[in-house]
């Protein structure tokens, strides 16, 4: 399939891992639980219930190599100082958010103009995708009233 970019904006109280299960969980009962495409990668007679299901399946050729194209694809979120790394979520460093969003303090609209001038090509926009394959950033947005309740999640996937 190649490599795709993904990304989500989630409900935020203050806790990477907690959004990214909670988003994660959704996107599996979506491909998994309610959808059909993914069938052929179900062992016969074993059911998948929860995200933390497909573990096992990482280590599948099949899978492993393919992945899901979806948040799913990553589940470790380390600090901002840390290496990316395969399957890693790394929320931005004050630094970072300045040099992709134009401020330390971003909000969703600071995101989305963010997003559209990387559509647009526009010159020094690479950067808000400039993360390893099968790895992920992430940054709470701040609302009108300043406060952080959403996260984007944004992520590549495939090879």
């Amino acid at each position: 399939m190649g490599a795709s970019s993904w990304q989500y904006i989630e409900p935020y109280a203050g806790d990477i891992a907690a959004a990214l299960a909670t988003v994660r969980q959704r996107e599996f009962e979506r491909l998994f639980v309610h959808g059909t495409y993914w069938d052929g990668l179900q062992p016969a007679g074993q059911s998948f219930t929860s995200v933390d299901d497909l573990d096992g399946l990482w280590e599948d050729e099949t899978f492993g190599s393919e992945g899901t194209h979806t948040i799913i694809d990553v589940w470790e979120v380390i600090d901002a100082e840390a290496y990316d790394d395969s399957h890693t979520v790394r929320p931005l460093s004050d630094e970072e958010s300045i040099e992709l969003f134009g401020t330390a303090e971003p909000t969703r609209g600071d995101f989305e103009r963010a997003q559209e001038r990387y559509d647009a090509r526009h010159p020094g926009s690479e950067g808000l995708w400039d993360m390893p394959r099968w790895s992920a950033w992430c940054r709470p947005l701040k609302n009108a009233n300043g406060a952080n309740t959403v996260i984007a999640c944004w992520g590549r996937s495939g090879d």
